[in-house]
């Protein structure tokens, strides 16, 4: 049995995933910097062919990689209602290293076009009425492209899926198949399957091998235990596919050209490098037979021509080098590439040794911020998705309670504006009456209204108690200040109407 057989068992057409498996593996393919049928060739040297193997700049990881960084990092702060809730689910997310996998996972989704945050229960026992979940923990993964199967989708929103994934034990390859599907009540129901063998074909494992295994788990939820990662960005090759496309599936013809331009300068420097020529008399003899050079493989001696310049043993060759205009070559490529997947101008150059990255701050007009923002908000949802399923997870199955019912994720937009400047900008407006103290430590303080509120409140009351220490309150002065104020204001009063009095006699 395959994995279609399988599916087609299930009652399930998985077509759709194998039409578009072509398109995972030239995008896999160029994000591990090595595309088979471009860049292995072969040239002959003049005596028989010989294999190359053109050197790649690794522009679509690079690519791939700053995308996951920008969008999140350690900055990101994901913040429910309460300071409690807050905590318990940051704990989880700890334990699970969530920010590398979510980081990982962003990358490696924007690179093939598709990935997948799954949420599970282990170490739960099945028992005989009931499941055993005393030792329980939530978990979270990241399920690459190739091992997604969509079931159910709409509008390009897969509402059930199946990741087909691998284990090995004991020299045995095990394939686990994991289906999230609602059941008639609108609940999501996982049900699992192992077996023995290779995706193209398997066996049922026996009783033995699936000790220990829940072959059905009922999550009584309406959420979703998963959540798909896509880049925002129309799909331009099959508008149907519940696939995201690759952030560089349109860049490919500039990755070749970039490419193309960093192997010639390498070639350059190989190429161009000094040649030597010596007279056959210094060269070795093979079975009779006088060779062109001192080594087969070596492109630095070669034999002297005959009749040139006899009475020299050894002649050299300086060529120029043309680095410079190869790397104007590659930085023209970089800025084209750095347009096509979303970055805007100038956002790399190479400097004839690595990549450099701009790191300055970017305007709100520009093309940069506008695909974060647009990026964002497709992440956004998953990611709330996602802290949901964990935060149910864990209050049904785990041992702790975690209300999610408002999550709200705060990016890091250090890149867009200048931080500092802002601060101050918020920090005189706070002084002028334009904006209130909560707002302020919400924003720059990294905390929910509920904490905002706790800080304000501790703020005060050392406020307070340092008054006190000086013998003097703020409320004391105030109404101190209110009396004489209203004394004066009485005195005038009085005054005005002895004036009134003395003119109306």
């Amino acid at each position: 049995m395959n994995l279609q057989q399988f599916f087609s068992k299930q009652g399930y057409d998985i077509s759709e995933k194998l039409n578009w498996e072509k398109y995972i593996t030239i995008w896999t393919s160029w994000y591990r910097g090595k595309v088979r049928k471009f860049h292995n060739y072969y040239i002959y040297n003049g005596q028989r062919k010989v294999k190359m193997e053109k050197k790649s700049m690794q522009g679509a990881k690079k690519v791939a990689e700053d995308w996951a960084d920008l969008l999140f990092n350690e900055k990101v702060k994901i913040n429910l209602k309460s300071k409690k809730d807050t905590e318990a689910l940051n704990e989880i997310l700890r334990e699970n290293n969530a920010t590398v996998i979510i980081n990982q996972g962003i990358e490696k989704s924007f690179a093939i076009g598709t990935g997948a945050l799954v949420v599970s229960v282990q170490d739960i026992e099945e028992g005989e009425n009931t499941l055993d979940v005393t030792n329980a923990r939530v978990k979270l993964e990241f399920v690459e492209c190739k091992k997604i199967v969509p079931l159910t989708w709409e509008n390009r929103k897969i509402t059930e899926c199946a990741f087909v994934t691998t284990k090995y034990r004991k020299g045995q390859t095990y394939i686990y198949i994991a289906m999230h599907v609602k059941n008639e009540q609108g609940n999501y129901v996982i049900k699992n399957y192992m077996f023995k063998g290779k995706y193209s074909s398997f066996v049922e494992a026996n009783e033995e091998e699936k000790e220990g295994f829940i072959d059905e788990f009922d999550t009584k939820s309406n959420i979703p235990w998963f959540a798909i990662i896509t880049p925002n960005i129309c799909n331009n090759i099959d508008s149907e596919t519940p696939f995201g496309l690759s952030v560089y599936a349109n860049a490919i013809d500039t990755l070749k050209c970039l490419d193309n331009a960093y192997d010639g300068l390498d070639n350059e420097t190989t190429i161009g490098r000094r040649r030597i020529f010596v007279s056959g008399e210094m060269l070795s003899y093979d079975e009779g037979e006088q060779r062109m050079v001192f080594d087969p493989n070596d492109i630095s001696v070669y034999r002297m021509p005959q009749g040139f310049n006899k009475d020299q043993m050894i002649e050299h060759d300086d060529a120029s080098l043309r680095t410079s205009s190869y790397i104007e070559a590659v930085n023209y490529q970089l800025n084209i590439l750095s347009s096509k997947v979303g970055f805007g101008n100038e956002r790399y150059k190479f400097d004839g040794q690595a990549i450099q990255t701009a790191t300055g701050v970017i305007s709100e007009n520009s093309d940069m911020f506008r695909t974060i923002k647009k990026h964002e908000q497709v992440l956004e949802s998953s990611l709330i998705t996602i802290v949901k399923a964990i935060a149910y997870a864990s209050t049904v199955f785990g041992n702790v309670t975690i209300n999610a019912s408002v999550v709200t994720i705060d990016f890091d937009d250090s890149i867009i504006e200048d931080r500092g400047a802002e601060q101050v900008r918020a920090m005189q407006e706070v002084a002028q009456n334009l904006r209130s103290h909560k707002s302020y430590i919400e924003e720059y303080r990294d905390l929910n209204e509920e904490q905002a509120l706790e800080e304000m409140e501790q703020i005060q009351q050392e406020k307070m108690s340092n008054q006190e220490a000086f013998g003097f309150t703020v409320n004391n002065d105030i109404k101190e200040n209110d009396n004489d104020e209203g004394n004066k204001n009485k005195e005038k009063e009085e005054k005005k109407n002895n004036e009134d009095d003395k003119k109306e006699e």
